[in-house]
């Protein structure tokens, strides 16, 4: 028997089941393996994590930038400090 794919995202990783039942979350420099139980537990984690980690930026938006210097680098007060943007 072949592995079973649980989910797959190209360029990034997997999700199988192997015959013995173990669940292997492969990903590009990274592979964990769990029993079934654990998996969920795991998964159960992640989700959590996820709903508290915040909205996704927007696929294709420009990240903001700001402009540090060494006169105001310690100073995270300052008014002068204005996100750089195109």
């Amino acid at each position: 028997m072949d592995d079973q794919i649980l989910a797959s995202e190209e360029n990034f990783g997997s999700v199988t089941v192997c015959a013995g039942g173990v669940v292997h979350v492969n990903l590009a420099h990274c592979s964990l393996k769990f029993l079934p139980a654990d998996f969920v537990k795991f998964s159960e984690l992640i989700a959590q994590a996820r709903l508290k980690f915040g909205p996704p930026r927007a696929m294709g938006g420009k990240p903001r930038l700001q402009l540090v210097s060494p006169d105001n680098q310690g100073d995270a007060s300052s008014e002068d400090e204005k996100p750089v943007t195109e």
